[in-house]
């Protein structure tokens, strides 16, 4: 498929329920040009909480008499079939649509999916964040109303353009080549979001690590373990990251391991796919160990 043709698509939720959509917005994107928008507030049926309304504004008063996600996922659905759905941070929007249409027992149209979070981290270095603000400051992508869904959206589509530019980016082939980026798929019977394809294997020993860091860090002189695929880095330049920070990456699981970082979530936890070290990390915690299981979203927080 070529990056010239996508669906960029924003939500915005009530509450901590990833499921509670309460604004939608998408655009087509359909030979490199805008060819349609949508946006629409959603009544998810559900309490709003105070946190999510100082982000993006919406409360229950708002929503009153929009339609529900089912009816509106139903009048649209048609126009995502076997289109690429491109969200800036897919681990949440993309989990967002696939919880809400679990909720509501709708199957989903197939579509691939796919995440310029995770393509600017791989693509663009140096950045103090790859939020979607400051990634559209670097490229000057307008963005005038941060949090409104169909705003978020327009400015998703034209950062994947500026980035599919910048780095000759042209289609799935040169994206998995130049980024080493796979798309993800959503369908019926499969959701799994855009990853990093797993880089050549690496000696952890030559990882040198910073013993000038800042101590106050969460991570400094812990003992940090990774298990599974990460979505956001490869395992080596997640050890890297660690190193600078000042934490200890550890090839295996030890007693004296501080986090075991869980690439592949859901399977491994959710859905019992286990590796053997997460087996061998919740036996040591059984046993009193000072050890702490986090999600590759809880490690990106305190990165």
């Amino acid at each position: 498929m070529r990056m010239r043709d996508f669906v960029a698509f924003d939500v915005e939720t009530a509450n901590s329920n990833k499921h509670s959509i309460c604004a939608i917005g998408l655009v087509f994107v359909e030979n490199g040009k805008i060819a349609d928008k949508v946006y629409s507030l959603i009544d998810p049926k559900e309490r709003f909480d105070y946190r999510n309304t100082q982000i993006h504004g919406l409360d229950e008063k708002d929503v009153a008499g929009a339609p529900t996600f089912s009816a509106f996922y139903k009048s649209i659905r048609d126009q995502l079939e076997n289109r690429i759905l491109v969200a800036h941070y897919m681990g949440f929007d993309g989990y967002a649509l696939r919880d809400a249409l679990e909720k509501e027992g709708i199957i989903p149209a197939p579509k691939r999916l796919m995440c310029t979070h995770q393509l600017a981290k791989r693509m663009v270095k140096g950045m103090s964040s790859y939020n979607l603000k400051i990634l559209c400051n670097h490229f000057g992508v307008t963005l005038e109303q941060h949090h409104n869904a169909l705003e978020d959206a327009l400015a998703c589509a034209h950062l994947l353009q500026k980035l599919c530019d910048e780095y000759k980016i042209t289609d799935e082939a040169t994206l998995e080549e130049v980024a080493r980026i796979k798309i993800g798929t959503y369908n019926e019977q499969e959701f799994r979001t855009s990853r990093v394809k797993k880089a050549p294997g690496f000696d952890i020993s030559s990882i040198e690590v910073n013993l000038d860091g800042d101590n106050e860090h969460p991570f400094y002189q812990k003992n940090i373990v990774f298990t599974g695929a990460l979505d956001s880095f490869t395992r080596k330049e997640a050890t890297e990251l660690v190193a600078v920070r000042g934490g200890v990456p550890q090839k295996g699981v030890t007693k004296n391991s501080n986090y075991v970082v869980l690439g592949e979530f859901e399977s491994e936890l959710i859905k019992g796919n286990k590796s053997s070290k997460l087996v061998k990390a919740e036996g040591l915690i059984e046993k009193g160990a000072d050890l702490e299981i986090i999600s590759e979203i809880e490690f990106l927080k305190m990165l």
